[in-house]
């Protein structure tokens, strides 16, 4: 397991496809299948860790049966969900540590709204070459409840002209399968 993790491997392609089970024929939002293909990534790679800036529930990335990391009440340093709190900026630093570290795979989410926070972390993340995974939910135009300050209309055209940084926007539950695989075969940046 050590090797693995040093080496940085993880499975194949066609593994990962296998290993997620068949989605539901029905308009499943694309967070909700995440949830599904994280979890089932997350029991063939013992390195991938998953953290979320204080929307656990919104965005659907928790490792389930991972264990909460950290210290006191059901928490645990050999657990595999991190709570950042509302802090994106140092999620993504946090992020960036953990992968010079070099054994584990983290990956982190927040509202595709909120990346401007995490900006500079993510940027050194792509510039660094460092295996990160951001998960960016919630980024439609269509997001009303919140009105217009939760409306990410320019954000993702801002994301894909930071350098190294691979950004996929998947429109369906085949689409979400193939990036969460997409970005554990991934080396060299986000």
């Amino acid at each position: 397991l050590l090797d693995d993790l040093g080496a940085r491997r993880v499975p194949s392609a066609a593994a990962m496809l296998a290993a997620v089970p068949p989605m539901p024929d029905s308009d499943m939002a694309t967070r909700e299948a995440g949830a599904v293909v994280i979890n089932s990534i997350a029991a063939l790679v013992p390195g991938f860790l998953s953290g979320s800036a204080d929307l656990h529930g919104s965005n659907k990335n928790y490792i389930q049966g991972g264990g909460n990391f950290g210290r006191g009440f059901d928490k645990s340093y050999a657990g595999r969900n991190f709570y950042f709190g509302i802090r994106e900026h140092a999620m993504g630093a946090i992020m960036n540590g953990v992968a010079f570290h070099g054994l584990f795979r983290p990956s982190g989410s927040t509202f595709l709204v909120f990346v401007d926070y995490l900006r500079p972390a993510l940027r050194v993340a792509a510039l660094a070459e460092l295996d990160v995974t951001y998960v960016l939910t919630h980024d439609s135009i269509g997001v009303g409840e919140d009105g217009p300050t939760h409306q990410p209309v320019e954000t993702l055209a801002a994301l894909r002209v930071v350098p190294n940084l691979d950004v996929i926007r998947p429109a369906d539950q085949e689409e979400t399968v193939g990036a969460f695989v997409a970005s554990q075969e991934r080396r060299g940046g986000p």
